[in-house]
């Protein structure tokens, strides 16, 4: 499976940043926000599906009793307070069980939840070293937390739903930036939120590095 993703993250770099036109390149799952800087914003916020990765590939490269997979594993109480209906969870193993009643393919990309600030800007640093692993002769990706002047940028782009603010997390289409208002509270660059405000989620931007 990891191998797998690797092969397909890496042709996706490559297709991505070889070909830089005047025209604003289309990340997948990600909407042009500025286009003077170059910069997306993820569509959705980063799912459950897209923080096993991360612990797979961190469990694989590090081990599981590493210091580095540790710092993987989330606020479990949190996690379970808003998908214990869907299915259970074991850190170590990174295992989902899922109930008979749930998706398997919907519940995997609702919205990541139970995560501190520190966990989000480690999960960006790991995304932009995967998507730049071994790619020669290309500009070079680099994800962030969005800053608050993102969010605001992107509210132009975005689909508002006007639901009550983490009334229930709900899986958004990636077609279109969606949940910036309503379905979890995102982390902001260089301002941690308060631990209490849950669930707890993030989203990226990616910036292309010009010439």
């Amino acid at each position: 499976m990891n191998k797998v993703r690797c092969i397909i993250i890496l042709v996706f770099s490559i297709l991505l940043l070889g070909n830089m036109s005047a025209e604003a390149q289309n990340i997948p799952y990600m909407s042009l926000i500025d286009s003077q800087e170059m910069k997306y914003m993820d569509n959705a916020e980063v799912s459950i599906d897209a923080w096993r990765e991360y612990q797979y590939y961190t469990k694989n490269k590090y081990g599981e009793d590493s210091k580095e997979f540790a710092s993987t594993i989330f606020d479990t109480v949190v996690f379970k307070l808003h998908y214990n209906q869907f299915f259970s969870y074991s850190p170590l193993s990174i295992h989902i069980s899922f109930n008979k009643k749930s998706s398997k393919k919907a519940c995997c990309h609702y919205p990541m939840v139970g995560l501190s600030y520190e966990q989000c800007l480690d999960y960006c640093k790991w995304r932009t070293d995967v998507c730049n692993y071994k790619v020669e002769g290309v500009k070079k990706i680099t994800f962030s937390l969005p800053s608050e002047f993102d969010y605001a940028k992107a509210v132009s782009y975005a689909k508002i739903t006007n639901k009550p603010p983490l009334s229930k997390l709900t899986l958004k289409k990636r077609g279109q930036i969606n949940g910036l208002t309503d379905n979890v509270n995102e982390y902001v660059l260089d301002k941690k939120i308060n631990p209490t405000d849950n669930p707890i989620g993030f989203r990226c931007v990616a910036i292309i590095e010009k010439d």
